[in-house]
């Protein structure tokens, strides 16, 4: 379901399932679009004129158009260009997945006669993550049924800012490739996506990309004394890993750490999890495959940084051997943690892969991203996740990051108060708090024990990894990518400072 992205000065010879798009602005004359011909050229002001359109972001209207050599015009509403919002743009883009796949589009031309300055990497964004489709375990489609666009072709008619319409378009084109990945990965049936096989494609990552893997197994971890995190795959027929990729630019670079959850499959343990939508909680890894699609995407741009992807991995389920609430276990760190409930297990398994990785690799900053907490949801719903930080500059930094891609934050505290909270009876810490009270602070004072002096940012997408609804360009029903375009552009900007 990629895209392929080619851009093109003047008029390419339109064919077959082909559909030509043609942009248009709230309350603006519609431009002559130049790949119509003569019999349509008029088609985009016809309709603005009988008011099927008026260039409102998300209003599109296709006409067929049998006789021509294409297959149909497709006009896209984008709001008022003195307001443009990158948002609208890609939603206005997300509603026209549906409309050419009813038209049996494969290709479309996107025609942007006289406005080579149009914010075309928002419309990459919004096809191709609106476009991706999880269908692995379906049988072939039926003879007739909707296609899915294979190329897109933007047409210009400015020599001059083909270089830079070209490198925007692609960089979008590179970024919504790993971010469908990562989506691909979170997906996959638990019975499939287990911690050896979430190893395995961090390893094939490495050897098709030049970053260097390493895997702690069971043995390696428990000589480490990461209990934290071998306590909750006790239960587990499935070995737990910890997996860790790492992106070396330059031993006088800086050094970034993004730490993702991967818990490929969570029944809550003991403490076990209502019935009714235990089945999602195979998407309780998205942290892991945002960290997976993000070290994809350095990879490919090769910022002058050095960056780790680490992703502790285990299934938290009931067995004769599993964690019970009341243990007590002690961390690589040496802080015990007292388990009140089993369901708490995300913050346990990257206690001990942060802790270690601080000691270990001596990241400048870190950033952990984690599916951890239900009190996220209550608090932000399903479009913002939850950000905590130990300084106000690198929030600032996760901000225009997430303002620059879309994918929304929003801050919360982290003062000792909540911190109090977590500490533990007959132990250092516990891993839960009080009944109802500030879940995903009091969840993100428990990992910054593990964290050190380090610089450091809690990412909870607990509401964001899927479930969205009324976001044209996401499926309610599957995992969304989050992370990916918000970690890829903060590690860009980083990078540039």
């Amino acid at each position: 379901m990629d895209i392929h992205v080619s851009i093109k000065s003047g008029f390419p010879y339109a064919e077959g399932r082909t559909v030509v798009l043609t942009p248009i602005w709230e309350n603006e004359p519609p431009a002559k679009p130049k790949s119509l011909s003569k019999g349509d050229a008029g088609l985009p002001a016809k309709l603005i004129e009988e008011g099927v359109v008026r260039g409102k972001a998300e209003e599109v209207s296709f006409s067929a158009t049998p006789s021509s050599p294409y297959a149909g015009v497709l006009v896209m509403g984008c709001g008022d260009r003195a307001k443009v919002q990158p948002e609208a743009i890609r939603r206005s883009a997300g509603k026209t997945v549906d409309v050419l796949r009813k038209a049996r589009a494969t290709r479309v031309l996107l025609d942007l006669t006289g406005q080579p300055e149009w914010p075309v990497a928002y419309f990459v964004e919004g096809l191709m993550l609106g476009q991706y489709r999880f269908d692995r375990y379906k049988a072939l489609p039926k003879e007739g049924a909707p296609t899915s666009v294979d190329e897109l072709v933007i047409v210009i008619d400015s020599e001059e800012h083909i270089a830079s319409v070209k490198a925007e378009a692609q960089r979008a084109e590179k970024t919504c490739c790993c971010t469908n990945w990562a989506r691909d990965l979170a997906n996959t049936a638990s019975n499939e996506m287990t911690p050896a096989q979430l190893a395995f494609e961090a390893k094939a990552l490495a050897e098709n990309t030049g970053l260097t893997y390493d895997c702690l197994d069971t043995g390696r971890m428990g000589e480490l004394g990461m209990n934290a995190l071998l306590g909750v795959a006790r239960g587990s027929a499935e070995p737990p890993r910890l997996i860790i990729l790492n992106y070396h630019y330059a031993d006088t670079a800086p050094t970034l750490a993004i730490v993702g959850k991967g818990i490929t499959f969570d029944t809550g343990g003991v403490s076990i999890k209502p019935a009714d939508h235990m089945h999602e909680m195979k998407f309780d890894m998205c942290g892991a495959a945002a960290v997976l699609g993000t070290m994809k995407l350095i990879a490919h741009q090769k910022p002058p940084i050095n960056v780790i992807g680490v992703i502790p991995a285990t299934e938290n389920v009931v067995d004769a051997r599993s964690q019970k609430p009341g243990d007590i276990v002690r961390a690589y760190n040496k802080k015990t943690i007292e388990v009140h409930n089993t369901d708490a297990e995300g913050r346990l398994i990257l206690a001990d892969a942060m802790a270690y990785i601080v000691d270990t690799y001596r990241p400048d900053k870190m950033v952990d991203i984690a599916t951890l907490t239900g009190a996220c949801v209550v608090a932000l719903g399903h479009y913002a996740a939850g950000v905590t930080a130990t300084t106000d500059a690198l929030y600032r930094s996760l901000q225009q990051a997430s303002d620059a891609v879309g994918e929304r934050i929003w801050r919360l505290p982290l003062w000792e108060d909540y911190g109090k909270l977590m500490e533990g009876t007959h132990a250092d810490l516990c891993n839960i708090g009080p009944a109802r009270e500030a879940g995903a602070v009091t969840a993100a004072c428990f990992l910054k024990e593990f964290v050190g002096d380090t610089e450091w940012a809690h990412i909870d997408i607990a509401g964001t990894a899927w479930g969205v609804k009324n976001v044209s360009y996401l499926d309610t029903n599957s995992a969304t990518g989050f992370g990916v375009r918000l970690l890829g552009e903060w590690i860009r900007r980083e990078a540039e400072n």
